[in-house]
């Protein structure tokens, strides 16, 4: 290296930065610090001890210099941005958030900066400012294939599948082997119930870069969801013998054991959900409940997952009442009225999964604690174990004696219908069912209809009928409070729903339910029959994989008609 004493500050800059380029980050640092002893104010000296730090991941030492860059160069886009991405790097989100709007207003031009920014909306989750970053960062570079994938996977967690399945096609005619777009877009044909599409992606990824464990495990999903179950559970299987931790690995090669019915292995799995410190926030101090004698002793249950699985696994909640001293049941807020008439020898605590355990001074101590989706590792290990009870739930005889007094139809059955389940995050898009496509089983003046759809759905209701003149009975608020909702339930001679909070509540409360079923069904459903074994009153339409749902609903309209003509009110 040349006498550094003789060099001036912009020389050893100069230096600096090409040896930074080639990865002598030493000898990098080394130079810049010559520099910055020459001239202490050098922002581009700054900026390029920040980026050699952020090259080695080193964040805190990197925030330091970058900080000095943009306070001795507060027009420097560069600086801002990598600043902003060192932030992100430490999780301080506010202040990366900043750091990155400085750098899209001083250099509003540039597609980095607007890439960075959008990278921490989607850090943060927000993905229709995430879409907007992405978008403009597009435009000011249209060659870059990193702002389309990008774009296409922020507009695929918003639920925009089609325009982010165009953004993945565009990303890989710029970058044929961009392996995160053949992901990416393979993850949304999953999102979409397009498992062989699916497949296709994921076989792309890997042939370019076989080594991507995130990949090898997608495509085990799609193998899962085109029901061959023995090739995925060898593909988790084979993931797991070089990763035992990877969570998305061992909690779908649970579901695909549970989707085979191999009930015993699948729940022995499903426990793994809670290692490796997944059960975050949902520890109360106790020991967890490994199948000891129960004689003297107090459980406590608490909630996880969504309403739909709290409500299923309560079918095992008689099981362990039956055996314990005394229970304490956690459940969401809306099923707390539910659960204290249905369970009236347990002690019910309604509340969210992200409160304080500070609640349980108030109740009866307990000597274990268990997850309410492990009571079935213990009680539903055999097919034989789920003879349950039609209507282990019960609802508030007055409220439904009230129903039954404004339901009134003069058709011979009165049927509520539920077309949406789940959310962005649980398949919404593969589970739901579009209401304008009801319009030929609605239209039978054999039955009435009611809808059950959670949410504000008065103007979907409106268009429907303008479109399609069928009439659905809007039940208003009522529907969201689930005990007035079981109350409506039981009031019924039939509930229509998809896979849904309505479709578990009704099979809950043993009332007759069809529940409409995509070609990938969730584990907790089988993947052909019309038998749900946690729902004795439930029927399921299993939806083929090259069946539309217009056929489907054509099916069940059918069956509707030949129901009427054959029984009437039930």
């Amino acid at each position: 290296m040349r006498n550094e004493t003789a060099v001036s500050a912009t020389e050893l800059l100069r230096q600096g930065a090409a040896m930074r380029e080639l990865a002598q980050y030493d000898d990098a640092v080394r130079c810049l610090l010559r520099a910055l002893e020459i001239k202490h104010d050098l922002a581009a000296a700054h900026l390029e001890l920040g980026l050699a730090y952020l090259d080695q991941e080193r964040l805190e030492d990197a925030v330091d210099y970058l900080e000095l860059a943009v306070h001795f160069g507060p027009e420097c886009g560069a600086g801002w941005q990598h600043l902003g991405a060192a932030l992100a790097g430490l999780g301080r989100l506010d202040a990366a958030l900043a750091a990155c709007r400085q750098a899209t207003a001083v250099d509003p031009n540039r597609c980095g900066a607007w890439l960075t920014l959008g990278g921490v909306h989607k850090a943060r989750e927000e993905w229709k400012a995430a879409i907007d970053c992405y978008r403009t960062a597009a435009t000011c570079d249209p060659e870059s294939a990193d702002a389309l994938c990008l774009l296409g996977y922020a507009l695929h967690r918003a639920g925009e599948y089609a325009e982010s399945r165009a953004h993945f096609d565009s990303a890989l005619q710029l970058s044929p082997d961009m392996v995160q777009a053949h992901h990416n877009l393979g993850l949304s044909f999953i999102e979409t119930a397009q498992p062989a599409e699916a497949l296709a992606c994921f076989d792309r990824a890997l042939a370019i870069n076989g080594e991507l464990i995130e990949t090898s495990a997608s495509r085990a999903h799609a193998l899962r969801d085109l029901g061959r179950l023995n090739e995925a559970i060898s593909s988790y299987d084979e993931i797991l013998s070089t990763q035992p931790d990877f969570f998305d690995a061992v909690v779908n090669r649970a579901h695909a054991l549970l989707m085979k019915g191999d009930y015993a292995a699948g729940w022995t799995a499903y426990e793994q959900r809670l290692d490796g410190g997944r059960e975050i926030g949902r520890d109360f101090n106790l020991p967890r409940w490994r199948g000891e004698p129960l004689e003297g002793k107090r459980v406590l249950i608490y909630a996880e997952q969504g309403l739909g699985d709290e409500i299923m696994f309560a079918s095992c909640l008689p099981d362990i009442l039956s055996l314990a001293a005394h229970c304490t049941i956690e459940c969401n807020t809306r099923l707390a009225p539910l659960f204290r008439r249905s369970f009236p020898a347990a002690h019910v605590h309604g509340g969210e999964k992200t409160d304080d355990a500070g609640w349980l001074a108030g109740f009866p101590p307990a000597d274990y604690q268990i997850a309410i989706g492990s009571l079935a590792n213990y009680f539903r290990r055999l097919p034989t174990a789920f003879r349950v009870r039609a209507g282990y739930l019960t609802a508030a005889a007055t409220r439904v004696e009230h129903w039954n007094s404004q339901l009134i139809s003069s058709a011979p059955l009165r049927v509520g219908i539920a077309w949406r389940g789940g959310t962005l995050k649980s398949r919404q898009y593969a589970r739901s069912v579009p209401l304008p496509l009801w319009a030929p089983l609605l239209q039978t003046d054999q039955a009435s209809f009611y809808a059950l759809q959670y949410g504000d759905i008065t103007l979907e209701l409106e268009c429907f009928r303008a479109q399609s003149r069928v009439a659905v009975a809007d039940l208003g608020k009522a529907i969201d409070d689930l005990d007035e909702l079981a109350a409506i339930i039981n009031a019924l001679d039939l509930v229509i729903s998809v896979d849904s909070t309505v479709s578990h509540l009704a099979g809950a409360l043993g009332k007759p339910v069809w529940t409409l079923l995509p070609a990938s069904p969730e584990w907790r459903y089988p993947r052909s029959g019309v038998s749900m074994p946690w729902y004795p009153s439930m029927r399921l339409f299993h939806r083929a994989l090259d069946e539309s749902w217009e056929t489907l609903l054509a099916r069940v309209a059918n069956d509707l008609a030949r129901r009427v003509k054959s029984n009437g009110r039930r």
